[in-house]
């Protein structure tokens, strides 16, 4: 048996929805033997939990921890404040006016959770302790529900306290002569105050643990703990002196707590003791004199004999230390990153030791491991849980008796649940099981938890999506994204998540762009905003091509996500400076036509975009006139839509000549970069750029490949000028997109613009 899935409803940062975390099934753990093409152990039995600071990792754990403790002092401080704000409205509404009869359908402040509980082998499991819960008739395929509800002991008394508190907390009404006499008001700020020291106390207010089935039937006698058996591992936030040899001690004296051992040290006790009596004898004596002389009367003699207790060996067995080479250094003396991987492995080596076999047949065995990065480098992160593999692997690998050649296999079946907020160990966890499955994303909105269960189907390709029409799939800029990932588009988001993608778990926002330098100048002009730069945004270079590979994604993870992209305007050979005899061409019709200079495009109608994803956003490559940006669900894609100085901008490059062609750092930064620019390129005489020629330099930038220098050229020279602000101005398409994010960030983190 295992959990399927646990549902937090009101507890903490968590409301009434989203609000269910997936775990995966537990498999069986057993040693295999080493070699390059072994396969994982702890990964395809882990749950992952993700998420930034205060989405509400922590409080799954310590849900579940609280539960199986069957912990009743229930505080204020465990309701979600959303939930208690509602609560209080109805208090008030039935309570605010003496006259008025209290409501009937009046609710005290509860907690409620649910747990879905899968059976794997029912003919092989003892379900005695589900019996309670399962139905008549019960299909073992389905889920066990129980539901666990912290309530209020005694209701009446609750709300007699509660109606005494708003009657109090009428405010006088706001005028000396008012006409209305009813225009009293509950100060609403000061009775939630009152409520939660209402709650607090617990001379007044008592809480209840109670079970219930999937029928809401209340289950009688039942205890979380005869059902899951927890174990965690808590992150170690301050590491205590001896951590290590602490665990490794328990470890150690895990091995003589069985019956065998029982008996042992007996003799050499006796021999310890018998000497330590023995040369405190003389001391028995002397000591026995001082006090005759002091009591006088009624003397008794003083016996001092050696105590040493099995106890007291075991208590002091070992001492942790690490050699290199012939040296032994001392606990003290290593990193805190390597002591609390150390320690992580130690303490699941004594959970292995402690493991009771077939116990999954009677028990679901839950192992946490609480944010294991603490004090540990990106690349100890990176290989966690390879290393955790390592470990697991030879810890379960027991020598049998009398036959040390011959290993006795130990299998180990529980469900391994991770919270973290490292990048680094979602990398390690999705390569490890190369998938996107048992990954839990957690977030917040409107200032409570949310969940989002994350897996390989909800991001592949649906095989209705292939089905429509074209003109069916040309869809409004409010429409949602329907399409789904093909295998390879997942393949290369698993395989390329190792580079940066993981960072998306933990952005406040995404900007995708097309190359280095919307990277490099989107940076500078982020850390210049006095209201982006408060947010941990990730600008990722994606190109053009592959931009759609990650909109699933980011679409599941909700977080607000800018798509800047070019325009990339299909662009005939006349228009080239080359002989074109094009059919389509509006200027040849399909005659010879010498090359007559790189051309301006002035008109979008039917001209094509060779660019995929805006291809797949607009569902066509046909451009037009007076188009709009595209906004689809949390992704807002923008692009040159419009003229600048009467003329359509193709590129980055090209948008920034033509918006700052007057700009003194530009100019130099063009001179630098094309050491031999043609002369009709800059206006000498006017200390400008010839703005006509914008697309012909573009097209010298990236034909020299100085796309990269003319970027860092720029910014080099935008950071060492003494302006407070950029020098140069952002294409208005992207002032347009960041303006947009700004909104978004705001919304999301409930500021108010």
């Amino acid at each position: 048996m295992y959990l399927q899935s646990f549902t937090i409803k009101n507890f903490r940062k968590f409301g009434e929805h989203d609000n269910e975390v997936m775990f995966v099934n537990s498999k069986e753990i057993c040693h295999v033997s080493s070699g390059q093409d072994a396969p994982p152990l702890v990964s395809p039995s882990s749950t992952l939990i993700i998420g930034k600071n205060n989405t509400g990792k922590t409080t799954i754990t310590h849900a579940l921890t609280m539960l199986t403790n069957n912990k009743l002092s229930i505080k204020s401080s465990d309701f979600n404040l959303s939930y208690l704000n509602n609560l209080i409205d109805t208090y008030i509404a039935a309570y605010q006016n003496k006259d008025e009869s209290p409501q009937p359908d009046l609710e005290t402040p509860k907690l409620e959770f649910e747990l879905k509980i899968k059976l794997d082998n029912p003919a092989d499991e003892y379900i005695h302790n589900l019996s309670q819960f399962m139905l008549i008739g019960n299909d073992y395929e389905e889920a066990i529900i129980i539901k666990a509800i912290y309530e209020v002991k005694e209701e009446a008394n609750f709300f007699a306290a509660v109606k005494t508190l708003v009657q109090q907390k009428r405010q006088e009404p706001s005028g000396k002569n008012s006409e209305t006499p009813n225009d009293e008001k509950v100060d609403k700020r000061t009775l939630l105050e009152e409520i939660l020291k209402l709650l607090d106390d617990k001379n007044q207010t008592e809480f209840k643990l109670s079970y219930k089935n999937k029928m809401d039937q209340e289950v009688k006698n039942f205890s979380l703990d005869k059902l899951l058996e927890i174990n965690c591992i808590k992150a170690n936030r301050h590491l205590n002196k001896n951590v290590l040899t602490d665990v490794f001690k328990r470890i150690v004296i895990s091995l003589f707590s069985d019956e065998k051992s029982d008996g042992l040290f007996n003799q050499e006790l006796k021999e310890i003791n018998d000497i330590i009596t023995e040369k405190v004898e003389q001391k028995n004596k002397s000591i026995s004199e001082i006090l005759r002389e002091i009591e006088q009367l009624n003397h008794i003699d003083m016996k001092l004999s050696g105590n040493v207790t099995k106890d007291d060996i075991l208590d002091n067995l070992i001492k942790y230390s690490f050699s290199d080479g012939d040296s032994y250094i001392p606990e003290d003396q290593f990193g805190l990153g390597y002591i609390n991987l150390v320690n992580i492995i130690g303490e699941i080596i004594d959970y292995i030791n402690s493991y009771e076999e077939n116990s999954h047949r009677s028990r679901i065995n839950l192992l946490l491991i609480e944010e294991p990065e603490a004090f540990m480098h990106p690349q100890m992160q990176e290989f966690f849980i390879k290393r955790i593999d390592l470990a697991v692997n030879k810890a379960i690998q027991k020598d049998s008796a009398g036959t040390p050649a011959t290993p006795t296999i130990q299998s180990l079946k529980c469900q391994i649940v991770i919270t973290t907020h490292s990048s680094h160990i979602v990398n390690s966890k999705i390569h490890s099981s190369n998938s996107f499955d048992n990954i839990n994303y957690l977030t917040t909105k409107n200032r409570c938890s949310k969940v989002i269960p994350l897996y390989d189907e909800l991001l592949t390709q649906e095989s209705s999506s292939s089905s429509n029409s074209k003109s069916s799939q040309k869809s409004d800029s409010n429409n949602g994204l329907d399409d789904k990932l093909n295998p390879n588009d997942l393949l290369f988001l698993k395989k390329h998540i190792k580079y940066k993608v993981s960072e998306l778990f933990f952005s406040d926002a995404v900007i995708l762009v097309e190359g280095t330098t919307e990277e490099m100048l989107l940076n500078y002009f982020l850390e210049k905003n006095n209201e982006l730069k408060k947010y941990y945004i990730s600008i990722f270079i994606i190109g053009g091509a592959h931009g759609k590979v990650y909109l699933p994604l980011v679409q599941q993870l909700k977080i607000p996500c800018l798509i800047i992209t070019d325009i990339d305007i299909r662009r005939y050979d006349c228009e080239k400076n080359k002989t074109c005899k094009n059919s389509k061409c509006p200027t040849c019709q399909g005659q010879i036509s010498e090359p007559q200079g790189f051309k301006q495009i002035t008109c979008l109608n039917n001209r094509e975009t060779t660019n995929e994803t805006l291809k797949y956003l607009r569902r066509d490559n046909i451009l037009e006139n007076n188009m709009q940006y595209i906004e689809k669900d949390n992704i807002y894609t923008v692009f040159q839509k419009d003229q600048i100085k009467g003329q359509y901008a193709t590129s980055l490059e090209e948008a920034i000549i033509l918006t700052n062609y007057k700009n003194d750092m530009l100019i130099k930064a063009l001179t630098k970069v094309l050491s031999d620019p043609p002369q009709y390129f800059i206006d000498d005489q006017n200390n400008k750029i010839n703005y006509k020629s914008s697309y012909e330099i573009q097209r010298k930038l990236s034909s020299k490949g100085n796309k990269a220098k003319f970027a860092s050229t720029l910014l080099y020279n935008t950071i060492i000028s003494d302006a407070k602000s950029p020098c140069i101005r952002l294409p208005n398409y992207i002032r347009h997109g960041l303006k947009w994010l700004k909104k978004q960030l705001a919304n999301h983190h409930g500021e108010k613009k």
